[in-house]
């Protein structure tokens, strides 16, 4: 083979190279930085057979608020770091196998959590959505589907939410008020139509990344390891084998009970981190509520990061 084909055939491999590279440069999301936020490939959901897909559109949706369910114009990473309190949640189910079993542990430990669940499956295992919330846990919105909604409309976005929020609200009769995007995806379009639908827009500061399987002891350490003060911790229920999570998480409860963590809902998060105001108390929940100055602080911090 001549020097002159070889030199061509490299610039060939040379130039695929560089096309592939920009290719994944272009497609990330450009105000996200998905290593710093642990966000999840987004190769790892895999979705059970659906069985059905209700008629849910006749379905009103709630819009009454309570003093107890701010809205928050900013995306929620962590809680009042001045409180031994930690927010377990779970995400990509509810899952018909794995899902009771995590809700059978907590039960046994005496720790509520927070349920960020997919609206098709709400619709397909409505039973363990109920059993979520009957146990005192909070269900909230992880979109319909769990698409990568950075890369959706306006009204796709809204669809998503919408949807599930209608799925939620006929299983268990309460509208759900807190979502978290899928992979974690974010944007100021996605934020700004869940903040439209009065969701508070819920990520998290500590993930297990038990989607690879990485095995028990890695996801418990993982976990133990992003423990403080506030911290919102990140496990999944459903979207793959779940198994090794169900078997981390005695040993995540138990040693950071050991520890004097408390385990809180993500509500209880946030009522800790927003401030009634008395000038206000007559008003509805959106004008009824000022925000600590813990949570400005984190308002502005994140402001400055996403948005800048």
């Amino acid at each position: 083979m001549s020097s002159n084909n070889k030199q061509f055939k490299l610039v060939l491999v040379l130039s695929g190279i560089l096309v592939l590279l920009g290719t994944i440069t272009l497609s990330t999301p450009a105000l996200w930085n998905r290593t710093s936020l642990h966000k999840s490939d987004p190769r790892h959901f895999v979705a059970p057979k659906q069985t059905h897909t209700p008629a849910l559109t006749q379905i009103p949706i709630t819009t009454s608020r309570s003093l107890h369910a701010p809205v928050l114009g900013y995306p929620l990473f962590n809680g009042n770091t001045h409180l031994p309190e930690i927010a377990l949640t779970f995400d990509d189910g509810p899952n018909p196998y794995y899902s009771p079993q995590i809700l059978a542990i907590l039960q046994h430990y005496g720790v509520k959590a927070t349920f960020f669940d997919v609206g098709y499956l709400v619709a397909d295992y409505p039973n363990t959505v109920r059993q979520e919330y009957n146990q005192g846990n909070i269900v909230g919105n992880h979109s319909w589907s769990h698409p990568e909604m950075t890369l959706l409309s306006a009204q796709a976005i809204l669809s998503q939410l919408t949807s599930t929020t209608r799925a939620i609200q006929a299983v268990i009769g309460v509208r759900p008020t807190f979502f978290r995007p899928p992979y974690g995806a974010l944007n100021s379009i996605v934020l700004a139509q869940a903040k439209y639908l009065g969701y508070t827009t819920v990520m998290w500061d500590g993930s297990a990344e038990d989607w690879i399987v990485p095995g028990v002891s890695v996801i418990a350490n993982r976990i133990l390891s992003y423990a403080h003060n506030g911290a919102i911790l990140l496990l999944h229920d459903g979207g793959g084998n779940r198994a090794q999570t169900v078997a981390a998480l005695p040993i995540i409860i138990t040693t950071l009970k050991n520890r004097g963590f408390k385990f809180v809902t993500i509500q209880q998060l946030v009522d800790d981190l927003v401030a009634p105001s008395s000038q206000s108390a007559n008003s509805n929940a959106q004008d009824s509520t000022t925000v600590s100055p813990v949570a400005a602080t984190v308002s502005i911090a994140w402001r400055r990061k996403i948005f800048s």
